[in-house]
């Protein structure tokens, strides 16, 4: 399946004082170098700099900040919930507070702060983890994504996070 560049949302934004959107090849190897093509906008006041890693195999996805490309709509995730879909993981990327009080049916709680190759080794890389937040504004599930997938998993992020869902009348546990 082809995806989309990357676009990593963990650059640093910066303001620049000549305007332009930097484009840089995705190396193959870490050290080998790259060059980048600078694209100048229109508007001549400063603008901040964006670094856009165009992909080096088909296999990556983009990310732009605050949004994660894959997404799974709530009727779509209630209707593999109901059917009991293998491999399905529903995880609220929520601290563990919020998710003792409200979270999606057999989910399981991954804050962002606490994934590491250590907190995931006992996850199943064959599973497809479906990410969610509290709502389209809260990026944790963003970050627990994209955190999940720099470790190997299949990832994908709930439109509207757990506000969609309840909005939308599909049941929660408490």
């Amino acid at each position: 399946m082809l995806t989309a560049p990357v676009i990593d949302a963990d650059e640093l934004e910066t303001t620049a004082e000549t305007p332009y959107l930097e484009l840089l090849p995705s190396p193959v190897a870490r050290d080998e170098p790259t060059e980048a093509v600078r694209i100048s906008p229109l508007s001549p006041s400063p603008v901040p700099v964006a670094h856009v890693v165009l992909p080096a195999q088909p296999t990556a996805r983009i990310h732009w900040i605050g949004g994660f490309v894959d997404l799974r709509h709530p009727a779509d995730l209630y209707a593999d919930i109901a059917a009991g879909t293998p491999n399905l993981v529903v995880v609220d990327a929520r601290y563990v507070e919020a998710y003792t009080r409200e979270h999606l049916p057999g989910a399981i709680n991954l804050p962002f702060r606490e994934l590491d190759e250590t907190t995931t080794a006992h996850l199943s890389r064959e599973a497809l983890y479906v990410v969610y937040c509290w709502n389209a504004s809260c990026h944790a599930s963003t970050k627990t994504a994209r955190r999940l997938e720099v470790l190997g998993f299949k990832v994908k992020e709930l439109h509207g996070g757990l506000e969609t869902w309840r909005k939308q009348g599909y049941p929660t546990e408490r």
